[in-house]
């Protein structure tokens, strides 16, 4: 990572430069963002709603590791790391439990309680002092944000209402600690994470692209950014005349969410909260995408969309009107993605510039530059942007 290819990112937006092209295709990079970004960041792995019930359960990668993240008996939800402490060996594998219980590893039968104290292990009479006390899980920190479930695998970043900053108070109108989930889609996309992350974060390819979403928003609509101190980034765009949600028609029988302003009903509202959760604030629901980097040229993305309980109970509720829409756009942004992943590794490339429309991948390229170069995710008002040179 060359300082000076990266120092031309945090140019103005007009004399920048995008990331360098190998910042998407180096095995090495990525272990690095792992480390950096994804481990030593809070990341977001699931909902509260996953484990519901004492003794329910589900796994998430966050980064490179395994985590487990379990509802105790006294209804407290708990993170660890998903391995035995007798061998190593992963304890989950599934991506779900609902059922309760004890965790049993499935080598040996070391069986663990569900706030994670060892509870048996057979025939460890001969080994002198040893204490099932000691072997318990190794705990990860955990954090509720809206009923999203995050996590920090390395133990280092500051509490999670900290790294927020102001992002809490920005979205706390739509309520979505109170939602509930009424679909999901999971893809593998042939792209780098920040291939994604900067696909989300313009509609300058929307008219190209995108001719059933174009029909319900203006593309030239967003670009406003809100001011944002904290690891996100994103803003507002118009709903077209007529529309009033993001849907196969542009409409819905569901009413708006409680809580919303006036204007929120003219508008979606689109934010990246670094480094893996990007979060579509809707009239009548909220979309929510989270990344999980495999490869350099892969990433997993969970869609998930979620509503107000009140609509969810009303016989006629039915989701497919949005998640069928943000479904066929999905696919077209990843076969997008996709082609720039293949052609971004050509000698033939250049490098670009960004147009009148990429402010805001300017703004994300920009804390990524200078995250690389601080070595931890910066947040948003710690970019500096260089002015010209005199």
């Amino acid at each position: 990572m060359d300082p000076a290819r990266l120092a031309r990112v945090l140019r103005p937006r007009a004399e920048a430069a995008p990331l360098p092209a190998e910042l998407y295709l180096d095995p090495a990079v990525l272990e690095w963002e792992l480390e950096h970004f994804f481990e030593a960041s809070w990341v977001a792995v699931g909902r509260e709603e996953d484990a519901q019930a004492p003794g329910g359960l589900f796994t998430a990668q966050a980064g490179r590791e395994s985590v487990l993240l379990v509802r105790g008996p006294d209804g407290t939800l708990r993170g660890f790391f998903n391995v035995c402490q007798h061998r190593g060996t992963r304890l989950v594998t599934d991506s779900s439990r609902r059922d309760g219980g004890p965790i049993i590893c499935p080598y040996h039968s070391w069986t663990y309680h569900t706030d994670g104290r060892l509870r048996s292990a057979q025939h460890m009479a001969g080994a002198a002092g040893f204490d099932r006390g000691a072997f318990g899980l190794t705990p990860v920190p955990i954090g509720i944000f809206d009923g999203w479930v995050f996590v920090n695998v390395s133990g280092t970043a500051m509490p999670l209402g900290s790294y927020l900053v102001d992002f809490p108070d920005r979205i706390a109108r739509f309520g979505c600690g109170g939602l509930r989930r009424g679909g999901t889609r999971e893809y593998e996309v042939a792209a780098n994470w920040k291939v994604l992350s900067e696909n989300y974060q313009e509609c300058y390819h929307c008219p190209t692209i995108h001719p059933e979403l174009s029909r319900l928003t203006p593309y030239t609509s967003g670009g406003h950014d809100d001011d944002s101190h904290g690891p996100w980034l994103g803003g507002p765009m118009d709903l077209a005349e007529g529309c009033t949600t993001m849907s196969a028609s542009g409409a819905s029988d569901r009413p708006p969410l409680p809580g919303i302003a006036p204007a929120d009903r003219r508008r979606v509202f689109y934010y990246s909260v670094l480094p893996s959760l990007w979060v579509s604030l809707h009239p009548d629901y909220v979309m929510a995408h989270t990344i999980w980097p495999i490869e350099p040229a892969r990433t997993r993305v969970t869609c998930e969309w979620l509503f107000h309980p009140d609509a969810m109970a009303q016989d006629s509720f039915d989701a497919t009107d949005a998640v069928g829409f943000w479904d066929l756009v999905n696919r077209q942004d990843w076969e997008a993605c996709r082609r720039v992943q293949e052609g971004i590794g050509s000698r033939g490339f250049r490098g670009g510039r960004f147009s009148d429309l990429e402010g805001t991948i300017h703004a994300l390229d920009a804390l990524l530059a200078r995250s690389y170069l601080e070595g931890r995710l910066v947040r948003a008002d710690e970019v500096r942007i260089e002015g010209p040179t005199p």
